[in-house]
């Protein structure tokens, strides 16, 4: 058994060697906690046996190092001193990890037997789990007390011995030295001033917190040390009711030498003479700079992680609302071009028509601008260059933003491509140059720009949402009005405005989160009031090649052959619409209003069904599933989804990689009738 005995006085060296190596352990000594520190990066040791006061670093110290470090934290730690010997003393060095505690002198016998003791505990709980760390906060509150108490206690006792022994000179000097080497060894700032607050000494921590040298400092009042006189006042008065509570902390603003002002925390511990009587105060202060920048990061990204938890709240509220209105939306899209094909050329009937159907798709665009916000909008993705897809959209920008207003285009060369659907890019960019427009004035100027970036993980740290990575970025710009950081965590609201009434929906943006968030990115805002804001779009890199996009096909209404189609649609007006319509195409239409139903129709056709038209989302089974089942009884069955509300079940990348067929609510008798024709011939 290896054995690192640590003192810093050569004598107990010697004599704890000898003992140890007369009873079978090797053993390594080391004047100081640093040193130990060394010979355990260096070397094996199955135990630690460490004196408390050295210079350098203390044993307390390296107690709570050793027990931080997940190397070393199963090493068995023997506190053995002669100097804190109290049953606080005690108390701290088991909280801080250490097995045992043992005052010096020790007979050698029961020093041995104790080491066997530990020892053997310690590899009886090899597997145990490494002890957990108490509190950094806890432990250096109790660290400070006891050693700002053994300072209080060596100062008594220094006094003693000087007078003791006033004419030893060489006493004297080491005494001193050994003062002198605890007290710099102290890593808080230490500060020693009499009654009146005038200073006395300081440790190196506090000269290189402060920039001052002790001599620049003594005899002088306290207060040069204070940002405030105010705060330097309250203090004082705070000091009479807590003089006493060394765990009492006082939140100071402090300025160095240098003008650097800075928050501090105190503890502050009364200096008393052999009567009690208070002679000074020693002050430990600690810089809390990083401590309190770290507390407004904490509760900044918990402020996003709140608005990010109500916005999906909102989202889920917004998609099931969208899902119903599609319903009502196909519905009369439907009958409204049905009533229109039979209507008279040239009446006044067809302009009505016209009128509803024209309504219908004003009111399906909200439709789309809930489900972008709700992330549940069904897009078939591709791989596109951003330019290209923004360029296309330049011309009909400048319309909407009018005459007044200079749309400015900056892209930038050799741009990552992107996996987005094309009509989510118009979206994006559609929504971002209205609310810029509405921002300005009279005159002004809209900029949109791209370009690329790369994220690393401290810079996502500051923002909730973001990801590492690298990403292609639109911006979209404007010199308006800008807006106040009261109102910046509501603007991706749903129906949140600033606009009078009657202007706009106050879902241009919310449509904008929905997109970005579905795509995997993440919005920036920076914005001043009377400046302007520049909304900030970053999207993830792809890494494939440019998708070529086919040519849109003509719609045309196309007729049956008399194929057997199974509709099945638990909104009973969509399924009276749709079996009406395939009806009058020329198909054999049977409709089920829920999966049941359809599993029932479906083994009554002697013939089979050449096609399933199924909505999505039902309460019983869902559509992908009921495939999957009606499939396994006619598996050449073809099938063709419909849906107002994207879901898990059906996504854009199986739209896009798998083939399959899929029809977005609301839908007009032309598209329906297309998509029927195009999943029973593929």
């Amino acid at each position: 058994m290896r054995i690192l005995s640590v003192d810093d006085i050569d004598s107990n060296q010697y004599l704890v060697e000898t003992l140890l190596k007369g009873h079978g352990y090797e053993v390594r000594s080391a004047a100081n906690g640093a040193e130990a520190l060394e010979w355990l990066k260096a070397e094996h040791f199955d135990l630690i046996l460490s004196d408390i006061l050295m210079p350098v670093m203390d044993g307390f110290e390296l107690c709570r190092k050793v027990k931080a470090d997940e190397r070393f934290c199963r090493i068995p730690f023997i506190v053995y001193t002669a100097t804190y010997t109290g049953p606080q003393d005690e108390a701290f060095a088991m909280k801080i990890g250490a097995d045992r505690f043992v005052q010096k002198p020790c007979e050698p016998d029961l020093l041995i037997k104790i080491i066997g003791e530990v020892l053997a505990a310690s590899q009886e709980d090899a597997a145990a789990s490494a002890p957990v760390p108490t509190q950094e906060e806890e432990v250096l509150k109790l660290y400070n007390e006891r050693l700002v108490r053994k300072l209080e206690q060596k100062m008594l006792q220094l006094e003693k011995e000087v007078e003791a022994h006033r004419k030893t000179e060489v006493v004297l000097k080491q005494s001193e030295n050994k003062y002198r080497s605890l007290y710099n060894s102290i890593r808080d700032a230490l500060l020693v001033a009499d009654i009146n607050r005038t200073i006395i000494d300081c440790n190196q921590a506090f000269v290189d917190l402060f920039g001052y040298s002790l001599a620049e400092m003594v005899r002088k009042k306290t207060r040069m040390l204070y940002a405030l006189e105010e705060e330097y006042n309250q203090l004082g008065a705070t000091l009479i009711n807590h003089i006493d509570d060394p765990g009492f902390l006082h939140l100071v603003r402090f300025k160095k030498k240098d003008g650097l002002v800075f928050p501090g925390e105190v503890n502050i511990f009364p200096l008393r003479n052999d009567a009690g009587e208070m002679t000074g105060f020693i002050g430990l202060i600690r810089d809390v700079t990083e401590k309190i920048r770290a507390e407004e990061i904490r509760k900044d990204l918990e402020s996003q992680l709140h608005q990010a938890q109500k916005m999906e709240s909102v989202g889920r509220l917004a998609g099931g609302v969208a899902h119903d209105y599609n319903n009502m939306l196909s519905v009369i899209l439907g009958y409204a071009q049905i009533a229109l094909n039979k209507a008279e050329p040239g009446s006044s009937l067809r302009d009505n028509l016209h009128q509803i159907i024209d309504a219908a798709q004003r009111s399906a665009t909200i439709s789309r601008q809930l489900l972008g916000f709700a992330r549940k909008q069904a897009v078939t993705p591709q791989i596109l260059d951003l330019n290209d897809a923004i360029e296309a959209t330049l011309k009909l920008l400048r319309r909407l933003i009018g005459e007044n207003i200079d749309l400015i285009w900056r892209p930038e060369p050799d741009l990552w491509p992107v996996h987005i659907d094309p009509s989510q890019v118009d979206q994006i960019v559609t929504n971002l140059c209205i609310n810029a427009r509405d921002a300005i004035s009279g005159v002004g100027k809209v900029t949109l720009e791209t370009g690329k970036t790369t994220f690393d993980a401290a810079y996502c740290a500051r923002l909730a949402g973001a990801v590492p990575g690298e990403y292609v970025v639109l911006t979209v710009s404007d010199n308006g009005c800008g807006i106040d950081k009261a109102i910046l965590d509501k603007i991706f609201e749903p129906f949140f405005t600033t606009k009078a009434l009657g202007i706009g929906t106050g879902l241009g943006l919310a449509t904008v989160y929905g997109i970005v968030k579905q795509n995997n990115g993440f919005i920036d805002i920076e914005s001043e009031l009377g400046i302007g804001a520049a909304f900030k779009i970053y999207l993830p890199r792809h890494t494939r090649l440019i998708d070529k996009v086919q040519p849109e096909s003509p719609q045309v209404l196309q007729r049956g052959q008399g194929e057997t189609i199974l509709i099945v649609e638990d909104d009973q007006a969509i399924l009276t619409f749709t079996s009406t319509l395939l009806a009058d195409l020329g198909y054999m239409v049977h409709a089920a209003n829920g999966p049941a139903e359809a599993v029932r129709l479906a083994h009554e056709q002697p013939h089979g069904i050449q096609l399933l038209l199924t909505d999505v989302v039902m309460p019983e089974m869902n559509g992908r599933d009921l495939a999957v089942l009606l499939q396994t009884f006619y598996p050449g069955l073809k099938c063709l989804f419909m849906s107002g509300y994207a879901d898990t079940l059906i996504t854009g990348k199986e739209v896009a990689d798998n083939g399959l067929h899929f029809i977005q609510k609301p839908f007009t008798a032309v598209a329906l009738a297309m998509s029927v024709r195009q999943a029973l011939l593929q």
